[in-house]
């Protein structure tokens, strides 16, 4: 499933019962995990989007989104939409079993304005940030230990026994410090928020260039 200028797309089989539903319009429901236990919803008619689905594969590639189909076989495919007409977020302390037939509750959760899902951007730090924190932790853990040093400018050269960065979003980068006297937290802020993970790199070259100006 992808997204599609605000619309959840996915692919079934052609005679399925998915497929079979969304011919008549039949009203249905997307759910999108997160990170951290949170689901958004997106609920709207079914319905089967226009054209062959190889046509529709090279629109989405164009657009720069890549649908991937076992051994890339397309033929009894269809290509299926979600014409969203509601959204709701469900965060990790709302009830467990959060689902559209018990929308007209309190405790489901926070309904997202339509106007604000449609033209949001994604946020390719958040999803990416899983494979970046396991990056640095493995290939950069000495430049790592270097931020830390920055970010405390009372820690000594050589008293700083181990980092771990246990956080990334867009506008920093969040680490464990461990030193003989434990451990503790730090926030190293970025100048600029990050737009895409390749901008992670300019920004961590910065801080470290400033950390060892700082320290000559």
């Amino acid at each position: 499933m992808i997204d599609d200028g605000g619309e959840p797309v996915l692919m079934a089989s052609t005679d399925g019962r998915v497929a079979k539903a969304a011919r008549i319009g039949r009203r249905s429901w997307v759910e999108v995990p997160g990170h951290f236990g949170e689901r958004l919803i997106l609920a709207g008619p079914l319905r089967v989007v226009a054209g062959t689905t190889e046509q529709i594969l090279r629109r989405l590639a164009d657009l720069g989104r890549t649908v991937s189909t076992e051994d890339g076989v397309t033929d009894g495919l269809s290509v299926l939409a979600v014409s969203v007409d509601d959204v709701v977020l469900c965060l990790p302390t709302t009830d467990e079993d959060c689902r559209p037939r018990r929308w007209p509750t309190s405790t489901v959760g926070r309904r997202i304005d339509l106007a604000a899902y449609a033209f949001a951007e994604p946020d390719l730090i958040s999803a990416y940030a899983p494979e970046l924190i396991e990056h640095l932790n493995v290939g950069h853990a000495d430049q790592m230990r270097q931020l830390a040093r920055h970010a405390l400018p009372t820690a000594i050269a050589g008293d700083v026994a181990g980092v771990q960065v246990s956080g990334l979003d867009r506008y920093g980068i969040d680490l464990w410090r461990v030193d003989a006297a434990g451990a503790e937290q730090v926030r190293v802020t970025f100048r600029q928020p990050l737009i895409e993970p390749r901008s992670l790199g300019r920004e961590l070259r910065r801080l470290l260039d400033q950390s060892t100006n700082t320290s000559e």
